[in-house]
């Protein structure tokens, strides 16, 4: 092997090895993270997406992120979504979220999958939670349509936010 190509094989193994430290750095500040498909039918207005967690440390910060898989075939660049959150004493938190899925030309700003899918990972909520205990996040598309076509799944990610980063 000449010294060029250890240098370059070397070189190579460092990106590499740098590259998996900050994947698993990051895998490791993921709270919770679930996803549910959506049938074929379409992501109806009248059934919400709901998912319970539980939390026990209530003096960090949780950044809260939708994930949304929708194909190249989904006919907005937008997507409004009504959510509630429910605290372990019973209060609701609800809002309401725009999220912008593609730029004004059309070109999709998530991930690209399987070239026919389309991952969006959009931060909505940076929150210290009150109380410890199960929480139920709920979910509603709100685009005044019954049912939204080519959206492959609906997700919630809950983010450990480092205390030094905050």
């Amino acid at each position: 092997m000449t010294t060029v190509s250890r240098k370059s094989s070397l070189i190579a193994l460092v990106i590499l090895l740098v590259s998996s430290l900050f994947n698993s750095c990051d895998n490791e500040n993921i709270y919770f993270q679930k996803y549910t498909e959506i049938e074929n039918e379409g992501w109806n207005m009248d059934k919400p997406i709901s998912y319970e967690f539980e939390i026990k440390n209530t003096a960090v910060i949780y950044n809260f992120s939708f994930n949304l898989r929708n194909t190249n075939d989904y006919q907005y660049s937008n997507l409004f979504v009504f959510w509630n959150l429910q605290s372990p004493d019973g209060r609701i938190k609800t809002d309401t979220s725009e999220f912008i899925l593609a730029k004004p030309n059309g070109q999709w700003l998530g991930k690209t999958s399987s070239g026919t899918v389309i991952e969006n990972s959009m931060l909505f909520l940076k929150k210290k939670l009150p109380v410890a205990g199960k929480y139920t996040f709920t979910f509603s598309q709100g685009m005044r349509e019954e049912s939204l076509n080519n959206i492959k799944d609906i997700g919630l990610k809950i983010i450990k936010r480092d205390e030094q980063t905050n």
